[in-house]
């Protein structure tokens, strides 16, 4: 079962399941090591995990108020190994969008998007947006897997939104889920002032209805307007 993150503003009162109007899931996939988990603790807590530890599968779930309503947002930090082929299949089944990374030193990283890609093509009705990734943009001296190639096969080949980033240097990172979610026309203006009233109030992280206890962590928001 995968374990689950879930903060949520005080702001949102025990009845505000029933004003929540979105709910909408964001799934990061890849190979193994190309950075997965590191991008999204850096987008979610602003920090770089400097130990490498192999993810099954991590839910972290956002509360936000905006005006009257809210939304509920959902990133799947999915594995990188081909032991899960049932958890795969159920994480795409499920997203809403998806956030393909490879790493620029790994060139089977980048093939294994490719496959992936294909996967998505052949099991999501309709076209998800897809944003295909490049991490590990400061490691140029070891670079295998040239951007302008990249560039090309993602954004004509497969018409998809490409960026490189690095998760250890915060470069991009923020971008990676605005581009994503201005492709889901994503309804919500997540706009700095909103996120000045968010970051204000302390979070209360919840555990998921399981038998796993989710592990308390604080998230700080990161200002993601949609322009």
């Amino acid at each position: 079962m995968p374990s689950s993150h879930t903060p949520s503003l005080n702001s949102v009162n025990e009845n505000s399941c029933y004003d929540i109007k979105g709910h909408y899931r964001l799934v990061v996939m890849g190979a193994a090591r190309v950075g997965k988990s590191a991008i999204v603790h850096q987008f979610l807590f602003e920090m770089f995990p400097t130990e490498y530890i192999p993810t099954i599968e991590d839910l972290y779930r956002g509360e936000y108020d905006v005006g009257n309503t809210g939304l509920v947002l959902d990133i799947l930090d999915t594995s990188g190994s081909f032991e899960f082929p049932a958890m795969r299949k159920l994480a795409v089944e499920t997203g809403d969008a998806f956030i393909l990374v490879y790493a620029i030193d790994d060139e089977e990283s980048f093939e294994e998007v490719g496959r992936l890609k294909e996967l998505l093509l052949d099991h999501k009705a309709g076209h998800a947006p897809i944003v295909v990734v490049g991490n590990k943009c400061d490691l140029e001296n070891k670079r295998v897997v040239q951007k302008a190639l990249a560039d090309t096969i993602v954004a004509i080949d497969w018409e998809n939104r490409f960026l490189e980033a690095s998760a250890k240097e915060n470069i991009n990172i923020v971008r990676i889920f605005q581009e994503i979610l201005a492709m889901a026309n994503f309804p919500y203006d997540l706009n700095p002032a909103s996120q000045k009233r968010r970051t204000s109030l302390p979070f209360y992280p919840l555990t998921k209805c399981n038998t796993n206890v989710a592990k308390s962590k604080k998230i700080k928001r990161n200002n993601c307007a949609v322009s």
